[in-house]
């Protein structure tokens, strides 16, 4: 089992932690709430002006997407766009490499796009400059293929995105209501094609222990209840420490046992 902090406290750290990674501002969810549309930055990788050409035509075909804001504050994910520009004037050969980069501000690629485009101008001689059309037809070539290729990954992506921050917060609202067992199964489906897979993996740990103190406590108080105190205590006894009801399992507990020691002790027959 990891290590974590005690008590309740932990429950809502781990759960904050996560709702924090996703770039969300908690304050209190409820199932109607939706989820906040996914940050993204798209930015040059070597800063010339060609990249900002990329730049500016995948800009503007996210900024058409309901679920995505375009900016460079506090982004949830980085479009980085790179292009290689290679002129060999003896060979008269062009050669672009293009790449788009689509990551989360943490530096896991969620997905990654390479163009190459290559043109030779066999009438250059010595040193003659090479085809200025034929440079740049090359260069329009990359940007294009590039800008469109990339589209439909993020679209992809972003629609994974959004469906895993509105489970997320509903399963948040359904832990808080002890609700574990409709939380967990709403956070099961959630595949690895988010970059939040192992951090709901631990949520889902969390609420799995949640629900066995839930359940613990219940069928605790039940044996109480009806006058079965030691068997309450060994079944409360077993209460995760990091459990937000570990601290009323033992407040229970002494109780129990101090009724116990009230008990008059019964004679046994000769």
């Amino acid at each position: 089992m990891r290590e974590q902090t005690n008590g309740y406290g932990n429950f809502l750290y781990k759960t904050r932690k996560l709702l924090l990674a996703l770039a969300l501002v908690l304050l209190s969810f409820s199932q109607a709430q939706a989820a906040p549309p996914v940050r993204i930055a798209v930015v040059c990788g070597n800063g010339s002006g060609i990249e900002q050409e990329i730049v500016d035509r995948i800009s503007g075909q996210l900024s058409s997407m309901s679920d995505v804001v375009l900016s460079t504050v506090n982004p949830d994910w980085y479009v980085v766009c790179n292009i290689n520009e290679s002129l060999d004037q003896g060979s008269g050969s062009i050669r672009y490499n293009g790449s788009v980069i689509v990551k989360t501000t943490s530096g896991q690629v969620l997905n990654t796009v390479a163009v190459q485009k290559y043109n030779q101008d066999f009438s250059v001689s010595g040193a003659a400059q090479l085809n200025k059309k034929l440079v740049d037809n090359a260069a329009r070539d990359v940007i294009n293929s590039a800008s469109q290729r990339v589209i439909a990954p993020i679209q992809q992506a972003v629609m994974v995105e959004m469906e895993t921050r509105d489970r997320i917060i509903q399963a948040q609202t359904l832990g808080d209501q002890d609700q574990y067992q409709e939380a967990i199964a709403l956070l099961r489906p959630i595949t690895p094609d988010t970059p939040h897979f192992k951090d709901v993996r631990d949520l889902i740990d969390e609420m799995e222990m949640e629900l066995d103190a839930f359940e613990r406590m219940k069928s605790a108080k039940a044996k109480a209840a009806s006058g079965r105190l030691q068997e309450a205590i060994n079944i409360a006894k077993d209460v995760n420490s990091k459990s937000k009801r570990y601290k009323e399992s033992r407040t229970r507990i002494a109780g129990w046992r101090a009724a116990l020691a009230r008990k008059p002790a019964v004679k046994k027959s000769r």
